[in-house]
């Protein structure tokens, strides 16, 4: 048993010295490169925030529109289940489904919900072609 020790701590030992070197040369500068540039906040870009200002008072416009939707939708259901007597869903649902209004306000809600959808995938172009645009003037370089 000493000795499956032994040979354990001194394979162990070799494994470390032989895989591990502290020694790692640092890459060395190119005299021409450029120094790495460190970008300025995007929020700082005055014209990029008033563009995410913009498009949040839209967001915001589409939003309360849809909200409208749904309430008048939840007014419905708990109407429909007032008139029924009942919680059963699949009775709800085609009860609903008779109705002329609720059919208008569901597509107009799914309409909505594609509408913000939009808005979102759209939103989140701006903002990476803000993020993947040169640094601005101003940009302060990386001390070496």
């Amino acid at each position: 048993m000493k000795n499956f020790l032994a040979i354990s701590v001194l394979a162990l030992g070799v494994a470390l010295l032989a895989g591990c070197s502290r020694e790692e040369s640092a890459p060395t500068p190119q005299p021409n490169a450029p120094s790495p540039v460190a970008p300025e906040s995007y929020m700082k870009d005055k014209e990029f925030r008033g563009k995410l200002s913009e498009r949040n008072q839209s967001r915001k416009e589409l939003v309360k529109a849809r909200n409208a939707v749904v309430s008048r939708m939840v007014e419905m259901i708990e109407a429909k289940k007032k008139e029924l007597g009942t919680s059963d869903e699949a009775a709800l649902k085609a009860a609903l489904e008779k109705d002329p209004e609720w059919n208008s306000l569901y597509a107009r809600c799914v309409d909505a919900n594609t509408a913000l959808g939009e808005h979102k995938r759209e939103t989140m172009k701006i903002v990476r072609e803000r993020l993947t645009k040169a640094p601005q003037n101003g940009s302060k370089e990386i001390s070496k």
